[in-house]
């Protein structure tokens, strides 16, 4: 584990603290193995029964740095890059513990769609929430598509996943996005109390619960995540997401052909 993730037990409740608040909490491939062991270490240890997201700093999580977005080992090919990503998104849709997410700031990309992928989630005042990789010629990659869907409604993921723009915590707790939505300086202790309550009462009935309740959409995400691997796969090797790329390093106005 590096220093870009903290983790500690308050009571019954693990949490897990994206740490590097310089890149407003965005994951390069270091940081992002050390979530996956944060998370693997608070679902083995029996005295952890809810597990707590939050992000240090001014920002929930920005997301895959876009420093380090499609860099790829040798030899690894953008499906087996995005597969292996995946199996994070599943450690937490697939937890019999249920997770907490604290957003503060901006939560953008991969990291809106972390917040997504929590049971329960409280925001900020301060909370921005987009699905912008449309603008980087990709698509999202982690459900973004269809638990956005699931708890907003299919237009209203179009509407994000197709233009890319932001949206307030307002907005996101009236499209059913977030559940709860207080003031900046209450948001850790938000959080903490419902994952405290939540830990509070006997595991294996709260494992039932979630188990039961994720049983409505679970199957149409998990398939829905399978088919975001395919098609971000294809996108990334097409002309139109080399002229996003290039165009954000240029700063200029992008011109996509289709193609």
């Amino acid at each position: 584990m590096t220093d870009s993730i903290g983790m500690d037990v308050t009571g019954a409740v693990a949490v897990i603290t994206l740490n590097r608040p310089d890149r407003h909490n965005a994951m390069d491939n270091a940081m992002s193995a050390a979530f996956g062991e944060a998370i693997s270490a608070a679902q083995d240890d029996p005295a952890v029964r809810a597990i707590l997201l939050r992000g240090e700093g001014q920002s929930f999580c920005t997301g895959r740095d876009t420093a380090a977005l499609g860099v790829r080992a040798p030899g690894v090919s953008d499906f087996a890059h995005v597969s292996k990503s995946q199996k994070r998104k599943f450690q937490i849709l697939d937890s019999q513990k249920p997770f907490v997410a604290a957003i503060r700031g901006y939560a953008i990309g991969g990291g809106c769609e972390l917040a997504l992928q929590c049971d329960i989630r409280v925001a900020s005042e301060t909370a921005k929430f987009s699905l912008p990789e449309i603008d980087h010629g990709i698509i999202t990659d982690g459900g973004g598509s269809v638990i956005t869907a699931a708890v907003a409604g299919a237009s209203r993921a179009k509407y994000l996943l197709m233009t890319g723009e932001r949206i307030d915590a307002v907005q996101a707790l009236a499209w059913g996005m977030v559940d709860f939505v207080v003031a900046d300086s209450d948001l850790d202790a938000r959080a903490l109390e419902i994952a405290s309550k939540i830990a509070a009462r006997p595991p294996i009935h709260v494992a039932m619960a979630k188990q039961l309740i994720d049983g409505v959409h679970g199957d149409q995400i998990r398939r829905g995540i399978r088919e975001e691997l395919v098609a971000i796969s294809a996108l990334y090797k097409t002309e139109d997401r080399q002229e996003a790329r290039a165009a954000r390093a240029e700063k200029r106005d992008p011109v996509f052909k289709g193609l």
